[in-house]
């Protein structure tokens, strides 16, 4: 070919005009599947080849025991049983709730679980506990069960909104412990506005302190820069209050958090708190849900100081259940890096949030029609792996990760990456195997020899653009 033709050609292509590219399509692969009830997938610091998924609560001889399985990231494989944990058995909210790995898990292997468990054998009460493990030294997918160390425990008056996240801060290292508001509807107890009490509440803890050397139940500190430090009559370990069932939280990695919290009737909301706040806000709860007054005194709420949710969507028949989620910083799909997804346990849909420094909403895309399907269906908890890529668990057993779907090519004249869009490497990957007579750039008749047809085709297609 010469010169003067693939000159011919290239001006031609470039003045063309409604060139378009198809957006970044998403979908789901399944990891592995036969868990029971698994609400959350952790990973250890450090560690690319497992993540480990909690099972809220089985059936066995003894009646309820959650567990912990390690997974192979490459084959799906179970490895192993990380813990087993006898859990309390009065209501789907109870069970084995939250894993969390220390900062230095690689140096001194411990990691921290949330349970609800009974608060003497065969009572009728639970309490929210959150006790420390030491990985095995015979078998790293298990924990040495002689290594139990209690951190923390709290009874709850009732058998709902135990909540039961656990999180390390990325930046500040210490624990982070989700609470609901003790149960029953609407707060009876007003128990989210009282600073007297954690429940309602996100606590922050020091596991490597401890403020209470006189009582082996309490092995922890407060960290002295918490916000209630100091204040007279409320507890030093609240971070943030005004939650009613917080479900459920997830740092970014750069020490942003996000939170569901799941509403009474009316709204399901996602909140946010910046990296390097000094916590110490009130998101409402019971006064408002979401950003509507519902508590009693709607003169005394409106004068609160109340930090409002993200983002909010009407509770009804089919969206009930907001399951909060984690940032993706995979890489593997550059335009979705920060994207924070989330889901809702009753409509199986899911949304994916971008937000600012602020707060404020970058961008809202409802991502339902992607990633919704059978081993998706009834999100119940979401992780994930040291790479950062995120994991949806499935009421049903599933554990899935969430991928890329490569573009396709979208005609004849698309035939080069990127493919979903026209651009001059498509040009010049025509040109270069229309020169070597290649079948791939034969696109007219008559078929078999290589023309200004051909070309023209070529030309044609190109400038009809992709789909949008």
């Amino acid at each position: 070919m010469s010169m003067s033709r693939f000159a011919s050609v290239a001006a031609l292509a470039a003045g063309m005009t409604g060139l378009s590219a198809s957006g970044q399509t998403l979908t789901t692969e399944l990891v592995a599947g036969g868990f029971i009830r698994p609400i959350f997938v952790a990973h250890a610091p450090g560690d690319t080849e497992r993540i480990f998924v909690i099972e809220q609560i089985g059936v066995n001889d003894t009646c309820c025991t959650g567990a912990i399985k390690t997974v192979d990231l490459e084959t799906g494989a179970i490895l192993g049983t990380l813990l087993e944990q006898t859990v309390s058995p009065f209501n789907i909210e109870q069970g084995l709730l939250g894993l969390a790995f220390h900062p230095n898990f690689q140096e001194n292997g411990l990691l921290y679980i949330n349970y609800t468990g009974l608060t003497m054998p065969g009572g009728s009460r639970s309490a929210t506990y959150v006790d420390e493990f030491c990985i095995s030294d015979e078998d790293p997918n298990t924990v040495d069960p002689m290594s139990r160390r209690p951190i923390f425990s709290i009874e709850q008056p009732r058998n709902n909104h135990n909540s039961g996240w656990l999180g390390f801060g990325p930046n500040d290292g210490y624990l982070y412990i989700t609470l609901g508001d003790g149960g029953g509807a609407n707060d009876p107890e007003d128990r989210a506005q009282n600073l007297a009490d954690p429940l309602g509440s996100i606590l922050r803890i020091d596991v490597d302190g401890d403020d209470f050397p006189a009582d082996p139940a309490q092995n922890y500190a407060v960290p002295p820069s918490n916000p209630f430090v100091g204040v007279s009559g409320a507890a030093p370990e609240i971070w943030v209050y005004g939650v009613r069932n917080p479900y459920r939280g997830g740092f970014d990695t750069n020490g942003d958090m996000f939170f569901g919290d799941v509403g009474q009737n009316r709204l399901e909301e996602v909140n946010f708190i910046p990296a390097g706040s000094g916590g110490g806000m009130n998101f409402g709860w019971d006064c408002y849900e979401g950003t509507r007054v519902v508590g009693a005194e709607p003169n005394t709420c409106e004068k609160m100081d109340v930090t409002f949710p993200i983002f909010e969507y009407d509770s009804t028949m089919v969206a009930c259940s907001v399951i909060g989620g984690n940032v993706y910083r995979g890489g593997e799909i550059p335009g979705l890096d920060g994207t924070y997804f989330f889901g809702d346990f009753c409509s199986s849909q899911f949304w994916g949030l971008r937000v600012a420094p602020d707060g404020s909403i970058i961008s809202n895309i409802e991502y339902t029609s992607d990633l919704a399907g059978p081993e998706t269906s009834t999100p119940v908890g979401f992780g994930n792996d040291a790479m950062g890529n995120v994991y949806i668990c499935s009421f049903s057993g599933n554990v899935s990760r969430i991928v890329g779907v490569a573009p396709t090519s979208c005609n004849a004249a698309d035939i080069a990456e990127p493919f979903g869009t026209h651009d001059i490497a498509d040009v010049v990957a025509f040109l270069q195997l229309f020169g070597a007579m290649d079948p791939a750039s034969d696109l007219a008749a008559p078929m078999g020899e290589f023309d200004i047809a051909d070309v023209v085709t070529f030309l044609q297609l190109f400038g009809e653009g992709c789909p949008k």
